[in-house]
């Protein structure tokens, strides 16, 4: 499902996860790392895959960021190029009611 989201991201990043298994995602994976230690924070971004959720999980402390702010900015960007239609936005959310916590 990852990578159904994020193949297109131009600036690539990995995500680890809190089994910490890294998953590699989009074009060109860089440097940044993005953290998730727990799968409540990993359906939330999966809901809402925008940079301003991104932004506001690293602030509510449910996610680590690792790379420097440069590396973090360019992501950042690449994934507000993504362009989810309604139809996909709808099977993922359908796909993660269904993970357990």
């Amino acid at each position: 499902m990852l990578r159904e989201i994020f193949s297109s991201v131009r600036h690539g990043f990995k995500i680890r996860l809190w089994d910490q298994n890294e998953v590699p995602l989009g074009r060109d994976v860089g440097p940044v790392t993005v953290v998730i230690p727990s799968v409540r924070a990993f359906k939330r971004l999966l809901m809402n895959p925008t940079s301003a959720a991104f932004a506001q999980a690293y602030c509510d402390g449910d996610i680590d960021l690792l790379g420097n702010l440069f590396d973090v900015m360019k992501v950042a960007d690449s994934i507000d190029e993504l362009d989810i239609s309604y139809w996909q936005k709808l099977k993922i959310g359908l796909r993660v009611k269904r993970i357990p916590e």
